[in-house]
């Protein structure tokens, strides 16, 4: 494999719940429904900022809509972490000469703002957000993006999430999807695609593949 490209919320960092917890707060603060943060994830595979206030408040949001969020996010930020293990898994990466990338689903200033405070912006050769492209996971458009941007075959990279829509896109991508565990996301279908329990089971897995030749 030439590269790993890392969706962000629940498997680069421990974030799902204070940004589940800021949408809630959000679309409340909107006059929208009152919503929990259970119900925030379960919907928030629409896509970036913009289009999961929308979902939720029923009507088109744009600046305004996405500011009133940051202020109930940006707040939290300080505490963000990034999963145990994860930066020994990017320094096994990094040895091993396979490139690395993030394609997530939130917008390139909610991105921007997490990787840094959780320490990781400086480890990625390439970040594509969900407001760069057209169509939300499971589309492939994003992961596809992230490819060319790191000079990969999309066949050589592996996508690791902790979502169904994650493992989606990789399938729709022709690229591996490994189902990153530690996310702990409830009922998770993985199907016939490698799970891995703990960070450091990537960086097993993968040299378990190259030996095989995959």
């Amino acid at each position: 494999m030439q590269a790993v490209v890392f969706d962000m919320d629940g498997t680069l960092v421990d974030s799902v719940p204070m940004v589940a917890r800021a949408y809630a707060d959000t679309i409340r603060s909107l006059g929208g429904p009152p919503v929990s943060p259970d119900e925030v994830v379960a919907g928030w595979h629409v896509g970036h900022t913009e289009l999961v206030l929308a979902h939720f408040l029923g009507r088109p949001c744009g600046g305004a809509e996405v500011e009133r969020f940051h202020t109930h996010l940006d707040p939290a930020l300080s505490g963000l972490r990034p999963f145990p293990g994860i930066a020994d898994l990017l320094d096994a990466l990094v040895a091993a000469d396979v490139r690395l990338g993030v394609f997530t689903a939130a917008t390139r200033r909610a991105a921007t703002a997490m990787l840094a405070a959780a320490g990781l912006a400086a480890r990625f050769d390439v970040v594509v957000a969900g407001d760069e492209v057209d169509r939300p996971k499971p589309a492939p458009d994003g992961l596809l993006l992230a490819a060319r941007r790191l000079d990969v075959e999309v066949t050589a990279t592996v996508y690791l999430g902790d979502a169904e829509v994650d493992l989606g896109c990789a399938d729709a991508a022709g690229a591996v999807g490994v189902h990153a565990g530690w996310g702990a996301r409830a009922g998770v279908r993985t199907g016939g695609h490698p799970v891995a329990g703990e960070p450091r089971e990537v960086a097993d897995w993968l040299a378990r593949a190259a030996g095989s030749g995959v």
